[in-house]
């Protein structure tokens, strides 16, 4: 499996789980009461490689993010013990108080993904959507939870993206896909 998810040399990946009819938040609100045992394997697997992860200030509060931390189990794919690097994009400067996060106001977003090769983007919608009109895109997983409804669309304005499927793999709780952006 870790083959299909490892990362390239240098990519921004960006990583999401949706309801069959696109929504990425749970009736919670929080996009981890969409997450399947093989979802949050896949989140950690993803996590392993990155050597950067990038969310949005909104997501950050909502799923309540913490220093990130590698499993024991996924290191052997690290090539580190150092967690990746925390970094929170925000327009208001409205962050929460994350122990080692970076936080950048998001109008260079191109600079970020120039100082760190493996870039994880976790969310939310709208820092996916403003990636993607950057063009900084070149993968992104998604897992098709098999549930209608919810909250909070994928994409906050039209974008269009020419993705090709690079993987896909399902189980009983969902569809599990790598798409190709470049």
């Amino acid at each position: 499996m870790w083959e299909a998810y490892a990362w390239p040399e240098r990519c921004v990946r960006v990583n999401f789980v949706t309801t069959i009819d696109g929504q990425v938040t749970g009736p919670d609100g929080r996009s981890g009461s969409l997450s399947s045992s093989e979802d949050r394997r896949i989140f950690h697997m993803l996590r392993a490689g990155a050597d950067a992860i990038l969310v949005g200030a909104g997501t950050a509060r909502i799923e309540q993010y913490r220093k990130p931390a590698v499993k024991p189990e996924w290191l052997q794919f690290r090539g580190s013990s150092e967690p990746p690097v925390l970094i929170i994009v925000t327009r208001t400067g409205n962050v929460p108080d994350i122990e080692g996060a970076i936080t950048v106001d998001g109008t260079d977003l191109a600079a970020v993904t120039n100082d760190y090769p493996r870039i994880l983007c976790e969310g939310g919608p709208h820092l996916f959507t403003a990636l993607l009109e950057q063009d900084l895109v070149d993968e992104f997983t998604l897992t098709l939870d098999g549930r209608l409804g919810g909250g909070r669309s994928l994409l906050t304005s039209p974008v269009t993206a020419k993705a090709r499927p690079q993987h896909v793999h399902s189980d009983a709780d969902g569809l599990y896909t790598i798409w190709t952006l470049r």
